[in-house]
């Protein structure tokens, strides 16, 4: 596999970039915060409504101004968020801690997967960024399974030092941003390419005229839906079947091992399930919310294992389908447009999903999970093959 220096600080920078050590206590922190269910997951609404509001217009700053100047930023941004979340007491605090994480997210996001792909595409080897994106992503997860450890430890110590700790780590990919070497973007024009307004409502058109992009985009952002929901879903769990608080953090390690293992191999996932990649990956979460929506014991903790080996494919088999069609002078707008429309469809849903889940048990509430994503994964599969002309049984040729 051909590596380049921007290929080896790649891999550095997602090991950092991501790694904020929250996942084993982030529920247990917001209700010693205060906050409900449903308060949570309307402000993880409020998140997704930034990522909408602040997503394309970021993307477009990356492809016409600096993408390692906007991966800088948003590691800033996302430092200030858990600093207002130390320091923060209320609701409305907390909300603008979300909105924080969300500029500071769009701002990352899309271009350091453009960065990449480009300096690929400059050496012509292109072909090979799915498996370094693989690579890369199954370092960020082994780097948040040793966190996951440290998190469960340090916050039986003190609640905030958990939060304290991942600043410290968006302090290091600030650093490793500024060391990546930006490279030209075919395609552009002049030193700062078209008009910013401009480049927007390009990317959007380009969207809107390519059959491929639009079905991709449709069917990633059903199956992001319930990935994220299904996140926020671990520790009522793990609550419910009296696992202890104190195992948590092993358990977060093993979602991530495992999710990394399954993102390092996501080429070979690809090359077994083709041509219903997209498929298989949904059928991972929907046999996981059945499993844990029977299982009243606690191995039912294993069917998460389900959900941490779509997590692992989601972005370098959805990233790889798009780049494929996406031009290099509008990747990281495009690729933004299709972060904001997964959003868009978070911002919606989610103050449902908390409501579904204080209206009943947990177990309840995945086996009805399991049952409205196969009803949304089946529509988005039927436009998917009706937008491409694609007979049922097949799914999109990418």
């Amino acid at each position: 596999m051909h590596e380049t220096h921007n290929t080896k600080m790649y891999y550095l920078y997602a090991t950092f970039a991501n790694l904020l050590i929250l996942g084993p206590i982030i529920v247990l922190f917001l209700i010693a915060k205060g906050l409900t269910f449903t308060e949570i997951m309307v402000l993880q609404s409020i998140y997704s409504a930034g990522i909408v509001l602040f997503e394309v217009p970021t993307g477009a700053i990356a492809d016409k101004f600096s993408r390692k100047i906007s991966m800088l930023l948003g590691a800033i941004m996302v430092a200030l968020g858990l600093i207002i979340y130390i320091v923060g007491n209320h609701f409305y605090i907390f909300i603008l801690a979300e909105l924080t994480f969300a500029l500071g997210f769009t701002l990352k996001s899309g271009a350091d997967s453009a960065l990449i792909y480009d300096s690929l595409k400059a050496d012509g080897n292109e072909k090979e960024f799915q498996k370094i994106e693989g690579k890369a992503r199954s370092y960020s997860f082994y780097a948040q399974a040793v966190g996951s450890i440290i998190a469960g430890f340090v916050y039986e110590v003190n609640i905030f030092l958990p939060l304290s700790i991942s600043i410290g780590f968006m302090g290091i990919s600030a650093v490793i941003a500024l060391s990546f070497k930006e490279v030209p973007v075919e395609g552009k024009v002049g030193k700062y390419g078209i008009a910013y307004a401009a480049q927007i409502i390009e990317s959007g058109k380009y969207i809107l005229n390519h059959g491929k992009i639009k079905a991709i985009i449709v069917f990633s952002t059903v199956f992001f839906v319930f990935y994220r929901t299904g996140f926020w879903l671990f520790q009522p769990y793990m609550e419910s079947v009296d696992i202890p608080v104190k195992y948590f953090g092993i358990l977060f390690f093993i979602f991530n091992i495992t999710a990394a293992f399954v993102s390092k191999r996501s080429h070979i996932f690809i090359e077994k399930t083709k041509p219903k990649t997209l498929m298989a990956m949904a059928y991972l979460m929907i046999s996981s919310f059945f499993i844990l929506g029977f299982v009243h014991l606690w191995i039912g903790v294993l069917a998460i294992l389900l959900q941490q080996a779509a997590r692992g494919l989601y972005q370098p088999v959805t990233h790889k389908y798009l780049n494929k069609h996406i031009p290099s002078d509008k990747r990281a707008t495009i690729l933004s447009f299709h972060s904001l429309i997964s959003n868009i469809a978070v911002t919606i849903t989610f103050p449902l999903m908390g409501l579904l889940k204080d209206s009943t048990d947990i177990f309840n509430t995945h086996l009805i999970l399991g049952l409205l994503m196969i009803f949304f994964i089946y529509l988005a599969s039927f436009y998917m093959n009706k937008r491409l002309g694609q007979p049922k049984n097949k799914e999109l040729s990418v």
